[in-house]
């Protein structure tokens, strides 16, 4: 059976090292082809020579899944009308679509993008001169969004870039897709992540929490909702958009109640944490009503919160952690 294929759209003095580590983990599973502007090699931005596969006029689109656009200087492709042909059928196939640093500009150019948000990587100015081509669009300081169909991101994002489009089509497990964005940064087992939690309970004080598995130690847990704080982002905010992402539901955030150290291994990978857990309630009383949340990550769904007491946990044999939280259950 034929392989379903991606399309990487190169143009001269384009960055691609952007691209390079999505193509590689889509390489698994999907057929790259470079596409040029005139079907022949070319060099990208550090000269670098880049093998084409076909021109932007011999690509189809029947067996393809994504098309990805890397950033660079694409003034070259402002008059060409294939790489808008192609944007415009891919978008209306519903195929994935990537654009990276100043990759957003190319999609912009090809109509793809109005009413939508993006990430991109230029600079006041630039986004001056761009004006007409982002006419319509919503730009974001982002480091990188997804719209629909449509990824975008800074250049200094290009690992969630890849990791995100891995996600979504089907070639990374999106359950462990921030330990393999910690693995392409060389930090997965060396740094200290902070995290806020949320402390979410309900009438019959239960509260809700990720059930997960240990493979290894054989053992099921149980932890807060939450998720790592981002740069120049508060614990609060980090809980409300953490809640929002996995769940799609809305939080309010009040006090801290208590921070943790939680040193660990899972799945035989050392851990070290700095937690943050806050008191937290649902914005509409119905949510608590749920039985099971679905949680989600990169769109798909990679596990479940469940309402439980501290009890409940000890009387099934599992685990609570961060340790020391089973106080305030």
């Amino acid at each position: 059976m034929k392989k379903e294929t991606v399309i990487v759209t190169l143009y001269p003095g384009c960055i691609s090292f952007e691209v390079a580590l999505a193509a590689d983990l889509l390489s698994a599973k999907y057929q790259i082809l470079n596409a040029t502007p005139d079907g022949r090699d070319l060099t990208d931005s550090t000269g670098l020579a880049l093998k084409a596969q076909l021109s932007y006029a011999e690509v189809n689109l029947e067996n393809c899944r994504a098309v990805l656009v890397p950033g660079g200087n694409p003034d070259s492709l402002i008059q060409n009308k294939e790489i808008d042909r192609i944007l415009v059928e891919a978008n209306g196939a519903g195929l994935l679509i990537g654009g990276i640093c100043a990759g957003p500009s190319v999609l912009g150019k090809a109509g793809i993008l109005i009413g939508r948000k993006i990430a991109h990587g230029y600079g006041k100015e630039q986004l001056d001169d761009l004006k007409d081509i982002f006419q319509g669009v919503i730009l974001t300081d982002e480091m990188f969004v997804v719209d629909g169909n449509v990824i975008t991101a800074k250049p200094d994002a290009h690992i969630d870039f890849a990791v995100e489009i891995g996600c979504r089509l089907d070639v990374v497990n999106a359950s462990k897709s921030n330990r393999l964005k910690e693995y392409y940064r060389g930090t997965l087992g060396r740094k200290i992540r902070p995290l806020a939690l949320a402390l979410l309970k309900n009438k019959k004080g239960q509260m809700l929490l990720q059930k997960a598995y240990d493979s290894l130690k054989k053992e099921t847990f149980y932890r807060p909702l939450g998720g790592g704080i981002e740069f120049h982002e508060s614990g609060k905010t980090a809980v409300e958009r953490e809640i929002n992402e996995e769940l799609g539901l809305k939080v309010s955030v009040h006090n801290l109640v208590e921070t943790f150290e939680n040193i660990f291994i899972h799945e035989g990978q050392p851990g070290h944490e700095i937690v943050m857990l806050f008191k937290t309630e649902f914005k509409d009383a119905k949510d608590y009503d749920r039985v099971e949340v679905n949680i989600f990550e990169s769109g798909k769904i990679i596990g479940n919160a469940v309402w439980r007491t501290v009890q409940e946990i000890r009387t099934e044999g599992a685990k609570l952690y961060p340790t020391g939280i089973e106080r305030y259950g």
